[in-house]
């Protein structure tokens, strides 16, 4: 689906990402864990064309996407929900569920059988639809960015920090969600979390990144059980 390989970026003369490998396959969720300022959301955004790498490859389903506008790549299905949201504050739910949208040229029947499937996986925001984003709680703007991000019709989704602020029972939710998500509409998934324990126990598979270097990956599973990564990611 996904293929990274010998990806190495630069911000200036400070090198944020070397020689990173890595690939998501089809139907999987994929997570990315490490501190902060470990090269998680720069890798994401070098992924969404924002940072252009010094070398290196970004291939899905085998075609490149380096040197693609960010906009291009949208178009191709990659979804990017940002970490903090960065929903539409003055629009109303409706509005910036359709937002997700507005590279898609659909009818709008096709439209709104698009947003109910949406609001089905989130009835809250049914109950909200016509509130601006602004109103809701930390959760529910969370909830509302997910769903804005499903309005693209992604072929791969990518998740930065979507437990970051938000209370313990929320994060159960929001997970729960992401897992309705894989489940349902088979789309890969890519999460970047600083919650280790909650990526490690939704993902199939997991990348450990320290100073924009891949120091360990494998399956979430035995990850779980290394000595290692309990002691510097699990408090164990």
């Amino acid at each position: 689906m996904l293929e990274i390989k010998g990806l190495n970026v630069f911000y200036g003369e400070v090198q944020a990402l070397h020689d990173v490998d890595m690939f998501v396959g089809q139907d999987e969720i994929v997570s990315i864990i490490g501190a902060n300022g470990a090269g998680k959301s720069s890798l994401m955004k070098t992924i969404m064309g924002e940072n252009r790498p010094k070398s290196g490859e970004i291939l899905l389903h085998g075609e490149s996407l380096v040197g693609k506008h960010t906009h291009n790549i949208v178009k191709e299905g990659v979804i990017y929900i940002p970490e903090g949201r960065k929903i539409f504050y003055e629009l109303s739910v409706k509005e910036n569920i359709e937002m997700g949208a507005y590279s898609r040229k659909l009818t709008p029947k096709q439209l709104q059988e698009e947003m109910d499937y949406v609001l089905d996986i989130f009835p809250r925001l049914r109950e909200r639809i016509n509130q601006a984003g602004g109103t809701l709680s930390g959760g529910e703007q969370q909830m509302l960015a997910i769903a804005r991000g499903l309005m693209g019709n992604p072929k791969l989704l990518m998740m930065d920090e979507p437990s970051l602020g938000l209370a313990p029972i929320i994060v159960d939710e929001v997970f729960d969600v992401i897992r309705t998500i894989r489940e349902q509409k088979h789309i890969p998934i890519i999460l970047v979390e600083q919650n280790a324990y909650m990526a490690l126990s939704i993902s199939q598979r997991t990348y450990v990144l320290e100073l924009g270097y891949v120091t360990a990956s494998g399956k979430s599973m035995d990850l779980i059980e290394s000595e290692e990564i309990k002691k510097s990611y699990l408090g164990g």
